[in-house]
């Protein structure tokens, strides 16, 4: 490299000029790229909402334009895509003894955890079994009480066995000769009154 000559100052201008180009069309290709991330956002979810709402390709297309842009912009704010912090979360889950994922869908951080949420079970069980009359009702309305929201909310207040209930109630209300009409009337008053009863919702 002993031949190469030293740039002349229009040659170094005309670099220097070169350079400030590439960084502006490279800081003009990013404003380009998060305007475009923000448009999608906001408009991909309205245009799937305009009839006619149908799943066919258009609609893929606009979910995928949705979920490229939101994971653009979350990685433009905070450094981390969304799809790095799923794969962070899958990597850091720790396998237990029968190969399934800790840390997924349980939301146990360790082994520990596990084994002590394994042992307190198995502690209420012993202790349903051991207890008897009032001490059941309170064990029974405490696991009750510890299900799920979702599912506390789903199925109300009833109680297991409530499909052969509503079976036999239906039979019977049939061999009353009663019609499906009725059976239906009863049950939306007894949504209405919220379970209270014919007679006390009357008064």
């Amino acid at each position: 490299m002993a031949n190469e000559q030293p740039q002349t100052p229009d040659q170094q201008q005309a670099a220097a000029a070169a350079a400030a180009l590439q960084t502006q069309r490279e800081a003009d290709y990013q404003r380009f790229k998060t305007y475009t991330a923000w448009t999608l956002l906001i408009a991909s979810p309205i245009l799937i909402a305009l009839p006619p709402r149908k799943l066919d390709n258009l609609t893929v297309l606009q979910l995928s334009a949705f979920s490229i842009s939101a994971n653009h912009l979350t990685r433009e704010r905070t450094g981390r895509s969304i799809v790095d912090r799923i794969e962070d979360k899958i990597a850091s889950g720790r396998t237990r003894s029968d190969g399934t994922l800790a840390s997924l869908g349980s939301g146990l951080p360790s082994e520990r955890a596990l084994e002590i949420q394994a042992r307190l079970r198995a502690d209420r069980e012993k202790q349903i079994e051991e207890a008897k009359g009032e001490e059941l009702a309170k064990l029974k309305a405490r696991e009750e009480f510890e299900k799920p929201v979702l599912q506390r909310v789903w199925m109300g207040s009833e109680t297991e066995g409530w499909k052969e209930r509503r079976i036999r109630e239906e039979q019977q209300a049939l061999a009353e000769g009663k019609g499906y009409g009725d059976l239906i009337r009863e049950h939306i008053w007894d949504v209405w009154t919220w379970g209270k009863g014919k007679d006390e919702g009357e008064k």
